[in-house]
């Protein structure tokens, strides 16, 4: 198999660990007053960390739950064994694992795969997008009346200070034909790269968070932007991603609005 493919059956195997884990039980504890993490987070990464070793042996290793705010010498993993823990520890159905490569300039192979409809959505940066091996292209949507887009809300949000951009929030609840909040920023880009949605806007985001998905919408078709502005990296702090047409329009909503 080649190493795209070897990813997408190990990603695999992860979501397994996901399902498995829900059928019999989990422990969860808090990371923060809104934010959670499970047995499933954990051994999901601790699997996920081994297999992909063997995959590319010296290649660094970036998960969520085990690494620190530096970046490993590339190339390196960048992975996300449990998007959406929130949702996974209330048993909504939105959840995933995300596998992506970085090589220092940017990402070389993303996955994303939703265990509960068995949906696996992978990029090679220069082949194409794929769901399930079938080629899947972003929306050739031209203004926003005609979008449905999502967004998400930060995990350190106070009564005091909700810690998001409302304004950003409010300039397309007034334009679009709905916004959806699915709780994982990884499959929301993997629905815009697939069609299912015109457009994606999240600020505080991790590149675990991100890294996969960016690959799957621009290998789309789509565009991929910083949600602070300019080009995405992984450093970013957030993302605004979409269809190639509509994106000027997106960019429209959260620049002016940006507190910072």
């Amino acid at each position: 198999m080649s190493l795209i493919e070897e990813m997408e059956a190990v990603s695999k195997e992860a979501g397994g660990i996901l399902l498995e884990v829900a059928e019999k039980g989990m422990s969860v504890t808090r990371k923060s007053s809104h934010e959670l993490v499970t047995t499933a987070d954990l051994r999901s990464e601790e699997f996920l960390k081994g297999r992909l070793s063997e995959l590319l042996p010296g290649a660094g290793f970036m998960g969520e739950e085990t690494s620190g705010a530096e970046f490993p010498e590339p190339p390196f993993w960048v992975v996300d064994p449990l998007d959406g823990t929130n949702n996974y520890a209330h048993g909504f159905p939105m959840f995933c694992v995300s596998v992506a490569l970085w090589d220092g300039s940017g990402v070389t192979f993303g996955c994303v795969y939703d265990p509960l409809r068995d949906e696996c959505f992978r990029a090679e940066a220069g082949g194409g997008c794929l769901l399930n091996g079938e080629p899947v292209f972003c929306t050739e949507r031209r203004e926003l009346s005609e979008c449905l887009v999502a967004t998400g809300f930060p995990y350190h949000r106070r009564r005091e200070d909700l810690g998001m951009d409302l304004g950003a929030l409010k300039y397309f609840l007034q334009r679009v034909q709905g916004v959806r909040r699915g709780g994982s920023a990884a499959l929301d880009l993997a629905y815009v790269a697939c069609g299912r949605l015109d457009g994606f806007f999240e600020e505080h985001l991790k590149p675990w968070d991100m890294a996969a998905g960016c690959l799957l919408v621009t290998e789309a078709g789509g565009r991929v932007t910083a949600y602070e502005g300019g080009e995405w990296r992984l450093g970013s702090g957030g993302v605004v991603a979409s269809g190639p047409h509509v994106h000027r329009h997106m960019r429209r909503g959260v620049d002016p609005n940006r507190n910072g």
